[in-house]
């Protein structure tokens, strides 16, 4: 290479050097502080699963479980509708009916279903003349609730179709399926909840 080629490839090389400066400087300017940060090695102690990617959306199980909770639902939501009757409503009386009479903040646990919540839907079923509220003898603090015989006739009419839809659910994916399915939501359940980080119930 000539000395007049070595000089003008030093020319060059700082001129390209001085724009990726120019560059770098500009869009350091444009990003959030955040990445601006200098950059910190991992050190060995630190565990490779601290950095794992995040799993694609598609893949997020809460919201897989929300996903399946809403395809069965609408196999159960015209049933509903034609009894004028909600989705926590239906709970309510699902729950009454197996336990007869629950005081209010076990029947919140039991539905799932917030105590405010609550305490704006069990008047709701008491206008219908379906439910009856009553005071626990033994504390006046306590509310219980308990099913009428209308609230009875209701659920057995009901509960006749649900039990039509539970068994065409389980005619489409199959009894093993469907058995290993609740093991496993029950083993999920337990898991979840047994690790203390759990949430309030859910809110509809």
């Amino acid at each position: 290479m000539t000395f007049l080629n070595t000089v003008r490839f030093i020319q060059t090389a700082s001129i390209t050097l001085a724009e990726a400066s120019m560059l770098g400087f500009y869009a350091r300017r444009s990003m959030p502080s955040t990445y601006n940060r200098p950059f910190k090695a991992r050190s060995n102690s630190e565990s490779a699963t601290d950095h794992a990617e995040i799993r694609s959306f598609g893949r997020s199980l809460p919201m897989l479980l929300m996903r399946a909770r809403e395809a069965v639902m609408q196999r159960f939501r015209p049933h509903l509708r034609d009894h004028d009757v909600t989705e926590q409503q239906w709970r309510i009386l699902r729950v009454l009916a197996e336990q007869k009479t629950a005081d209010m903040l076990d029947l919140s646990v039991r539905c799932s279903i917030q105590p405010p919540s609550l305490s704006r839907t069990i008047p709701l079923l008491e206008e219908r003349g379906l439910v009856l509220r009553s005071t626990d003898s033994g504390d006046q603090r306590r509310t219980l609730v308990s099913l009428t015989a209308q609230g009875r006739s209701l659920f057995r009419t009901m509960s006749a179709e649900s039990a039509r839809i539970y068994a065409n659910l389980e005619s489409d994916i199959g009894t093993k399926r469907l058995a290993e399915l609740y093991r496993v939501l029950d083993d999920l359940i337990a898991v979840a909840e047994g690790d203390g980080s759990g949430g309030s119930e859910q809110e509809e």
